[in-house]
């Protein structure tokens, strides 16, 4: 995985056994755990933006409700 940056290597390790994670877990990725734990939008929104072109992405998981999960799946595309 070497286009992707030492903290979106940890993160896609975490997120690749396709359960969802917290965002807590995710933070923990980081390099410097006493930053702010928003950081990770940032990470996972530059993770996507490399992820779509092989049609998968982290997705928010809203099963639970109150918790912020996150997962990485494979998306399904329809083409006629």
């Amino acid at each position: 995985m070497s286009e992707w940056t030492p903290v979106q290597a940890k993160m896609l390790q975490v997120l690749s056994d396709g359960k969802p994670h917290t965002k807590e877990e995710l933070h923990a990725c980081l390099h410097d755990d006493l930053g702010p734990i928003n950081n990770i939008y940032v990470h996972i929104a530059t993770i996507n933006k490399q992820l779509r072109m092989s049609e998968q992405e982290i997705i928010r998981d809203r099963r639970e409700p109150g918790k912020k999960q996150y997962r990485w799946v494979r998306l399904l595309v329809y083409r006629e």
